[in-house]
């Protein structure tokens, strides 16, 4: 019998070829077997990341992503040298706000060594895990963020947004990261706590995919996972929403940049909720590289700037839009934030030199394209298929995503940049580059 595509083609669009089950445990089970691959890809994703955080708890999903890389049948071997040794490509783990993930791909033969690293990880983490390894992983997460938060270009900027952005306790103020006295003060009582809360197979998704027989691969999924006793999902926190009452200003001061900037953002709207892809697609029309309006402003018509960014991002808590001007040596701060002020007034009163159904469509596009591209690639496709999982429930969410996108008009995305970037309703940040003075 000839083996179904990976990725099958339904009323001329790509629909993913997968299998869904829920175990006994709570876990839920998606199976994508794709042929044309030598290789497997086992991925699992936790239902909890730094939006779960209570104050006392900044960076603790962070900190517990690095200390789940051990449990009590690797009796203390490297999970990465165990990968290694088995020919794996690619092994890695991530936390974002909104899930923690774990996944790695290897050689077809090797699934049953991959499913039994996640199950031993998912039941038995807690008789590895001892105050030694807590120390050694505070230890590595502080110098990371050392390294890649503190002593880098903008790392301010990146704390300072996120501060005037979220009030106090709030779990987006400090960034996934977390707060050092926070990450130093945790306990292996409290991990373990988290561990028991959040780890539990209800609150787990876990994505077989690759050269594998779908009858085979549940036939193994059942002996690795199939154990485990039934378990709930954890309800998850959800704090006051966000808001700004009146616009603020913050100047920092960076010894590592060298070139100053301006970051002004808003709030915006939370991942797949109504006015998502309509932010996302303001941002570019805003401030793609060569086209966008605000590029155009500054970088062409009056060269007052080196680079022009603009996105939103989003989580299950909210969305944020950011624009970002880094500044050349002759430009004055206040004369960028006048001319971002016009192109920002000038998109909500729906100029169309400003935003146009030519530029909506394009972006559109683009999108459109990006989906596709996700499709390429055995890690990118069980990403896609988590993350639909995480936010849809549904790992045939890519019909959802290209819908919305679809569906995005010129009056949409106006619309959106009324309700959402209101002068009064925003924040910014300027960083005086030290290094240039």
């Amino acid at each position: 019998m000839t083996a179904a595509p990976a990725v099958r083609v339904v009323d001329g669009d790509p629909v993913v070829s997968c299998e869904r089950r829920r175990l006994a445990s709570g876990l839920d089970v998606v199976v994508h077997p794709d042929p044309t691959t030598p290789l497997c890809a086992v991925n699992v994703w936790y239902r909890v990341g730094s939006s779960d955080e209570r104050p006392e708890q900044s960076g603790h999903a962070h900190l517990f992503e690095h200390l789940f890389k051990n449990s009590q049948h690797l009796a203390g071997k490297k999970h990465y040298e165990i990968l290694r040794r088995a020919g794996a490509v690619d092994s890695n783990a991530s936390t974002g706000a909104d899930r923690t993930a774990f996944h790695q791909i290897l050689p077809a033969e090797q699934l049953d060594l991959a499913l039994w690293i996640e199950s031993d990880r998912m039941g038995y983490l807690l008789p590895g895990l001892d105050d030694a390894r807590v120390a050694q992983q505070q230890a590595v997460v502080l110098a990371e963020r050392r390294q890649r938060y503190e002593n880098v270009p903008y790392g301010a900027d990146r704390f300072a947004v996120a501060r005037a952005l979220y009030p106090e306790g709030h779990p987006h103020r400090h960034l996934t990261i977390g707060r050092p006295e926070t990450i130093a003060a945790a306990t292996r009582d409290d991990l373990a706590t988290w561990y028991r809360t959040w780890f539990v197979p209800a609150n787990a998704t876990l994505v077989v995919a690759g050269n594998v027989d779908a009858d085979d691969a549940w036939a193994r999924v059942e002996r690795w996972f199939g154990g485990f006793p039934a378990s709930t999902r954890p309800p998850r926190p959800v704090p006051v929403p966000a808001s700004i009452g009146a616009s603020s200003r913050t100047t920092v001061d960076d010894p590592f940049a060298s070139i100053r900037r301006l970051h002004l953002a808003w709030h915006g709207v939370a991942a797949f909720g109504g006015g998502d892809a309509e932010l996302d697609v303001l941002a570019s029309v805003l401030g793609a590289p060569g086209t966008g309006r605000l590029w155009r402003a500054l970088v062409y018509e009056r060269p007052w700037a080196q680079r022009v960014s603009a996105w939103h991002s989003a989580t299950r808590l909210g969305g944020e839009l950011h624009v970002v001007v880094d500044l050349r040596a002759e430009a004055e701060v206040d004369a960028v934030r006048d001319v971002v002020d016009e192109v920002v007034a000038a998109a909500r009163a729906g100029d169309p030199a400003t935003v146009d159904a030519r530029a909506v469509a394009r972006v559109c596009t683009r999108r459109d394209a990006a989906f596709l591209w996700r499709l390429d690639g055995l890690g990118r496709r069980t990403a896609a298929l988590q993350r639909y999982l995480l936010y849809l429930e549904d790992p045939g969410g890519l019909a959802v995503d290209l819908a919305r996108y679809r569906a995005v008009t010129l009056d949409g995305v106006i619309a959106a940049a009324r309700r959402w970037l209101a002068p009064d309703a925003r924040v910014e940040v300027e960083t005086r580059a030290l290094r240039a003075a």
